[in-house]
């Protein structure tokens, strides 16, 4: 027996049995209507047959297709009637069918996904549709009150997706749009297979916030089915968009794991949000201390807190990178190669617990000094203005919006991107002011920045010989191993990092303008020798022998995957680090890298006709080599004082019985604080109350769901998910499994021939290139960070920084493909 889409008793069957066939008695649905104490209609869910059916009369902003349902008990008892009725109802067009099991779609338990559903159908082919409808049937469990839904098929779908109305693993108060609006198919998203967008929208949110008329249409329709369902009833609706503009309800059920939700928290969002909003509008103003009329909060730009700390640091973490680069070494060393000094404003800033980087400030950063106010507000409002408009910039500043050096594309790039910003005599004073910059940075006297700062951490590295001996607890320490890692170690970091983007961004201006070929340039980076070959050649050795592992450790040992994180174990506290045999992933042994006399001669005339003409093409390869080079030994140096400093920390911990994840909820401003204020009335308890503070400041703003770029307040409540592009290193292809590894994986898994996925591009997981790994894949970093440098010297296919969306794709796919020729890496699946 059938039941239509309008009737719900036996007397209103639409079905009219044929002659002999007889109609069972029709019980009573599931689903339905009742009355709230406040004399409110509320929906009651049934099977998921019966809740589209109830909704088909009374739904506004969407339609249900013609449907039609039957048990397993009345298929099995007249399958010729049900496949009649099928056939006359939908008269040879394609179908879908669906199960709509009585346990799938339960009010604290689901099971969807758990039964067949077959797409596709010739509603004509008698033979086709039963076996379908077998399919749907024997995926059941076996109680014969299961359904079977059947639907048309639907065509020219523009648009389909899930919309949560809250967050699913939190229940954070956030409607959740997730769609695709590429594939043309109806079951990418619920099926996992196909490029989806995300957007999260607040609860709280105001009609001005949206722009998008095709999110306002699925936040109407989610809004109307809260309406008519039980108050406070969290909604998981399944939605498709045809090419004739029409808005489809496919599905709509419970979401089940709402008991583990802490509601509570979800409370606190809504007053954060507003306190977000008042500080993002009184640091949107202008300031006299920098250029620019408005800002930008990005969590990749520039230094890339998201890269290096992650998007929810704990507060030490947090505050140690304010205190070694975010707060003022980021502009001294700028200011020390010649940009504009942008004294007394930290770089990052955190809101709702997630660090941002202060664009605006970066910005003015990137400017040559002693440019007029004027044109550096323009050049300032430009480039912010390029950012807002092309967000899969945001981890690529320095290369696509900001102009931050003279490279052999200065003249086009600014036309193209910037033409009629500046007056004409405005553009000549900035373009040569920047070429002056860059010829004198290009420099390898003894006096110029890259030569100072490759001296400073020399100086650094010789003050490092008693630390092998392990941390005691003497706090008095951490001041000088701070002052001395700042000073000594990512001041001159930071120059020399700066030193390595105008190397690469100069190489990349001379492939584009054919002075050197992707192949060459290729061979070059392979031809480096950074600290980090040494370390894939020692381990080897120390896992062959153990009799220099001491040795290995005492060079390696400080290394960690989380380098600011008191949590993250270093090589030394790992048991487990030469467990497992190396498999080095080695590149052919490079030659050295000369150029040849075409290349030189084609980088001679380049320089001179962008005004450098001091400046030797053999020098410039030499100059890029050191620069890059030693930015990896730079990091390397200075993270064995972070380190150290970070085993005193928790040397002192063990003084207080606080465990490292009791030291991650401090500051630094707590721990210099009691060497000069300290704590004389039971500092365990004074300690235990402060680190239960912050782990509950710290959890009420888990729910704050915000974006890789603020541009204004709007972007507090609506957040889209941006796609990176990614950083693809070589041109090869391949094809592997992934697997993902987290700043606590263990170090003798099975990575061989693995696509391995991590977070951070840190050089506490150089390790990995020793298990003769497929592949590489990070959520966050850029073109110059250290794992894409290391790919490249290696020769080891990598896709870099690809984002939140794209990295979950990935590291949860059966088998991926990464192709850096063409720029591709995406799932393969079946």
């Amino acid at each position: 027996m059938i039941i239509s889409k309008h009737h719900r008793n036996a007397e209103q069957l639409l079905l009219a049995a044929p002659e002999g066939v007889s109609v069972p008695e029709l019980g009573p649905s599931a689903a339905g209507w009742t009355q709230d104490d406040d004399s409110r209609r509320r929906f009651d869910f049934g099977t998921k047959a019966e809740t589209l059916t109830d909704l088909q009369r009374v739904l506004q902003t969407a339609e249900i297709p013609d449907l039609l349902y039957f048990s397993v008990a009345e298929w099995r008892a007249d399958e010729a009637a049900v496949l009649l009725e099928i056939g006359r109802r939908f008269d040879g067009s394609s179908i879908v069918l669906r199960s709509s099991a009585q346990n799938e779609d339960g009010e604290a338990h689901s099971q969807a996904g758990a039964f067949a559903s077959c797409l596709d159908i010739d509603s004509g082919d008698p033979r086709a549709v039963r076996e379908a409808i077998q399919t749907v049937v024997e995926s059941f469990a076996g109680d014969p009150e299961d359904q079977v839904l059947v639907m048309p098929m639907l065509h020219e779908v523009t648009l389909s997706g899930v919309i949560m109305t809250h967050e699913l693993d939190t229940g954070a108060p956030y409607y959740v749009l997730n769609y695709d609006d590429e594939s043309g198919k109806t079951d990418t998203i619920t099926g996992g297979t196909g490029v989806n967008k995300t957007v999260m929208v607040h609860r709280d949110f105001a009609s001005g916030h949206i722009d998008s008329p095709r999110v306002a249409e699925l936040l109407d329709l989610a809004r109307e089915l809260e309406g008519l369902c039980e108050r406070g009833t969290p909604l998981d609706i399944e939605f498709a968009k045809t090419r004739d503009g029409r808005l489809h309800l496919l599905q709509v059920r419970r979401i089940t794991v709402q008991e583990n939700w802490n509601r509570r928290n979800a409370r606190h969002v809504g007053e954060a949000l507003y306190q977000a909003e008042q500080f993002c509008a009184q640091h949107n103003q202008t300031k006299p201390t920098v250029a620019g009329d408005r800002t930008i909060l990005g969590q990749m730009p520039d230094w890339n807190p998201a890269e290096i700390i992650g998007t929810h640091p704990k507060p030490l973490a947090v505050s140690l990178y304010r205190h070694l680069i975010t707060d003022s070494v980021w502009q001294e060393a700028r200011t020390a190669m010649g940009y504009q000094p942008v004294p007394h404003t930290p770089l990052m800033l955190t809101l709702g617990g997630q660090p941002y980087i202060d664009v605006r400030a970066s910005f003015n950063s990137f400017l040559p000094a002693n440019l007029p106010e004027a044109t550096r507000a323009k050049l300032v409002n430009v480039w912010l203005d390029r950012l807002e408009k092309h967000p899969e910039f945001h981890d690529k500043v320095e290369f696509d919006v900001a102009q931050t050096i003279v490279d052999f594309n200065f003249g086009d790039d600014y036309l193209n991107r910037y033409r009629g910003v500046l007056e004409a005599d405005e553009y000549r004073e900035y373009r040569q002011a920047l070429a002056t910059l860059t010829e004198a940075n290009l420099s390898l006297d003894p006096t110029a920045s890259l030569p100072i700062a490759l001296t400073e951490v020399e100086r650094l590295e010789s003050l490092q010989t008693d630390f092998a001996t392990p941390a005691d607890g003497q706090l008095e320490q951490l001041p000088v191993l701070l002052d001395e890692c700042r000073d000594h170690g990512t001041r001159p970091f930071s120059i020399i990092a700066r030193h390595a983007f105008i190397a690469e961004t100069l190489l990349r201006s001379a492939v584009s303008r054919g002075a050197l070929s992707a192949n060459r340039l290729e061979a070059f980076k392979q031809s480096l020798h950074t600290v980090t070959s040494d370390f894939t050649a020692d381990f080897a050795a120390a896992a062959r022998q153990p009799k220099t592992r001491t040795t290995f450790l005492s060079k390696y040992g400080h290394l960690r995957p989380g380098t600011y994180d008191i949590t993250s174990p270093r090589y030394d506290q790992r048991e487990d680090l030469f467990e497992a045999n190396a498999e080095t992933h080695s590149a052919n042994e490079a030659p050295a890298f000369e150029l040849t006399k075409v290349e030189a001669d084609a980088l001679d005339w380049m320089f001179g006709a962008s005004g450098m003409h001091t400046v030797l093409p053999a020098a410039f390869i030499e100059y890029a080599r050191l620069a890059i080079m030693h930015r990896e030994r730079a990091k390397f140096i200075f993270t064995r004082h972070l380190s150290h400093a970070l085993e005193v920390i928790a040397a002192w911990g063990t003084t207080q019985d606080l465990k490292r994840d009791d030291l991650a909820m401090l500051t630094v401003a707590d721990l210099l604080d009691e060497l000069v204020n300290p704590v004389l009335n039971d500092p365990e308890i004074h300690f235990a109350d402060l680190i239960n503070l912050r782990r509950r400041e710290h959890e009420q703003v888990s729910g704050i769901r915000l974006g890789y770029l603020i541009r204004d307040p709007r972007d507090l409540y609506v957040v889209p998910l941006h796609r990176s592009a990614p950083n693809f290193v070589t041109q090869q292809r391949i094809e592997s499994a992934p697997l993902r590894l987290d700043n606590q994986a263990r170090a003798h898994g099975a990575l061989r021939g693995k696509i391995i996925c991590i977070e951070n591009a840190d050089p506490g997981f150089d390790w990995i290139f020793t298990r003769d790994i497929a592949g590489l894949v990070s959520k966050y970093g850029g073109a110059n960070s250290h794992m894409t440098i290391r790919c490249a010297e290696l020769g080891l296919p990598a896709a870099i920084g690809v984002g939140a969306q794209t990295f979950e794709r990935i590291a949860t796919a059966e088998r991926v493909e990464l192709d850096g020729g063409t720029h591709i890496i995406r799932p393969i699946y079946g």
